[in-house]
């Protein structure tokens, strides 16, 4: 089955939403479908991969590079950010939350997420101090995990075969008083999707760090 994201990214006439608001030269940087608040962002290779688990050491260091950029325009206009991913082994499965792409979410919270997470987690998961290294050891054993940094550069993994899908996305519901709109499929949240892509055109700095990246990097 071809992939959803490949696929909507390679539209001649994408959705609102699936258009980049910033690109390196393997990376884009998406508002994303259901942000339950604003200033929720999707960052994903432009090649297919599965889980960030799966980029090659090089990838990882250009997609951490953007990473960062993009947090430092958040964290002037938000404060506090977190970034997350749910990460499949294989596609169809669960944790992949019906995309399988590889994405990381990068989004304005200002609260405990780890703590947040925990009710939606299966009881024997354990949580441990991580990089995407690990993630990336994680893939290659074929487990599933999730991935937390917050804040940025302080990173956690969990790892397991029979996590359920949304974990993230249920806490942050639960938190904010939507537990019953958690799925971006079902709520698409889009006043917070535009409210978020009016942030990002604010930030000609991160736009143009990424312009220079690309040329230097070519």
């Amino acid at each position: 089955m071809a992939c959803e994201m490949c696929s909507n990214l390679s539209s001649k006439d994408p959705a609102f939403w699936n258009k980049p608001l910033f690109e390196s030269l393997n990376f884009r940087v998406l508002p994303s479908l259901g942000a339950l608040v604003e200033g929720w962002f999707l960052l994903l290779p432009k090649r297919h991969a599965i889980s960030m688990g799966a980029l090659d050491d090089e990838l990882i260091a250009e997609m951490q590079h953007v990473k960062n950029l993009v947090v430092s325009q958040m964290e002037r206009a938000f404060s506090s950010v977190c970034a997350f991913e749910h990460g499949p082994s294989k596609t169809n499965s669960l944790v992949g939350c019906g995309v399988d792409h590889a994405h990381l979410h990068i989004v304005a919270l200002k609260f405990d997420l780890l703590s947040a997470v925990q009710p939606f987690l299966p009881k024997d998961v354990r949580w441990f101090p991580a990089s995407f290294a690990e993630c990336q050891a994680v893939h290659r054993r074929g487990d599933d995990y999730l991935y937390l940094e917050q804040p940025i550069g302080r990173g956690w993994i969990a790892s397991d075969r029979e996590f359920g899908s949304q974990l993230f996305r249920r806490a942050v519901a639960s938190q904010i008083g939507l537990a019953n709109q958690f799925s971006w499929r079902e709520h698409p949240q889009l006043s917070n999707v535009s409210a978020t892509i009016q942030h990002a055109r604010t930030w000609a700095a991160c736009r143009d760090s990424l312009d220079e990246f690309k040329r230097v990097a070519t």
